[in-house]
């Protein structure tokens, strides 16, 4: 993974991107921009999409689209992100071992099937764009890794998980795990890797 892709403990300012959107986008405007992308999404790639394509879609102009958004990359991801809605918070577990589980299970829910591959395609795309890589990570990745670091420095500190062990290492290792099957481009959330993922990343915790 690249050095953006996994730091949860280093998020960065948000006041260039304040700067750059300047005056407040019309709220509906911009959901029929975000409407338009995830409709367009089920019938093309990411690569493929076009900003051209997008503002003929929502019925917009393209300058209204590079107005709030820097690129075609940061439109989609936010197009992902209004589709796939509020993070929920996460049950109530007895242990933090349990609480992992499910945040790990709730994790890879979110990425099977058509959201799953989006969200490779648009790692793919953001490579070239630092700026647009930042906002990937921002956006997406760092209430998760977020969410597991905090389960894992909790459980260091009630005994349930080893003290010695690095916590940012193990997130990497874990969510770079699964990051890695969705590249591979085939169906490879199945059940036997969703079922034993968070079984795996306990025995790291805990031995």
């Amino acid at each position: 993974m690249s050095n953006s892709a996994m730091k949860y403990h280093e998020p960065s300012s948000s006041d260039d991107q304040e700067k750059r959107r300047g005056r407040p986008r019309s709220e509906t405007s911009k959901k029929s921009i975000l409407n338009a992308v995830n409709r367009l999404l089920l019938l093309t790639s990411v690569k493929d999409l076009s900003i051209e394509a997008i503002a003929k879609k929502a019925g917009v102009g393209k300058t209204t689209i590079y107005r709030w958004w820097p690129n075609k990359v940061a439109v989609v991801l936010d197009a992902l992100l209004y589709q796939l809605g509020n993070t929920p918070a996460l049950p109530t577990s007895a242990t933090k071992a349990e609480a992992i589980t499910n945040q790990l299970e709730r994790f890879m829910r979110l990425l099977k099937g058509k959201n799953g591959k989006i969200l490779i395609e648009v790692m793919a795309e953001a490579q070239a764009n630092e700026e647009t890589l930042t906002l990937f990570y921002e956006n997406f990745m760092l209430q998760h890794e977020e969410t597991l670091a905090n389960l894992i420095e909790d459980g260091k500190e009630n005994g349930e998980f080893r003290k010695e062990i690095s916590t940012a290492l193990a997130v990497d290792m874990i969510y770079g795990s699964i990051v890695y099957r969705l590249m591979s481009g085939a169906e490879t959330l199945d059940q036997d890797f969703t079922t034993n993922l968070p079984l795996e990343a306990l025995n790291i915790l805990q031995k």
